[in-house]
C-alpha cells in the first residue's frame, strides 16, 4: 500500500490537472502570446487599409455587424486620414478578462507610425474555442485632431 502522502499528492495533481481543463474549455485559460502577437501583426496591415470589409474574416459576429453600419463605414475615412502604414511595433497586451459562455478577451494595444503620424491601435481579441477574432477596435491619433487633445481624439468600433 502506497504512502499517504503519495496518495495526496496524486489526488491534487489530478484535481489541478482537471481544473486546467475546466477552465481551458471555458475560455478561462486564454491564447499564448505567441498566438496574439501573430494574429495582432497579420490584422494591422489589413486595418491600415481602412477598408471595413477587409477586416470582416477577422472579426467576431458582433464586431462584423458593428462594421456593418453606416456610421461605423465613416469612421474607416476618418481612419483613412493616417495615410500608409509605415511601421508598427510588436503588440503590447495590456488587458485580459473572461466573460462565462462568451470566452477569453485579450487587449492589445500596438504603436505604429502612418504618414500623417503616430497614432496607438487598441484592439480587443475573443479567444473562443482556440480561435482569436477581432471584437472592437479604438485608434488614437494626433493625425485626428489638436495634437493636445489625443486622449480624447479616440475613434473606436
Amino acid at each position: 500500500m502506497p504512502p499517504a502522502t503519495s496518495l495526496i499528492q496524486r489526488a491534487r495533481l489530478v484535481g489541478v490537472l482537471m481544473l486546467t481543463a475546466w477552465l481551458a474549455a471555458c475560455g478561462v485559460i486564454g491564447p499564448s502570446k505567441e498566438a496574439v502577437e501573430t494574429f495582432s501583426t497579420e490584422v494591422v496591415p489589413v486595418i491600415a487599409e481602412w477598408r471595413a470589409d477587409a477586416l470582416k474574416p477577422y472579426g467576431t459576429e458582433e464586431f462584423n455587424a458593428r462594421l456593418a453600419t453606416a456610421d461605423q463605414q465613416r469612421m474607416f475615412v476618418v481612419f483613412s486620414k493616417l495615410g500608409d502604414l509605415a511601421s508598427f511595433q510588436p503588440p503590447s497586451m495590456t488587458g485580459y478578462s473572461t466573460a462565462t459562455g462568451k470566452g477569453t478577451f485579450v487587449t492589445v494595444d500596438i504603436n505604429a507610425k502612418f504618414a500623417k503620424g503616430p497614432a496607438v491601435i487598441r484592439m480587443v481579441l475573443r479567444s473562443s474555442g482556440g480561435e482569436l477574432k477581432l471584437n472592437a477596435l479604438n485608434i488614437r491619433s494626433p493625425a485626428f485632431g489638436d495634437p493636445s487633445a489625443q486622449p480624447n481624439a479616440v475613434q473606436q468600433i
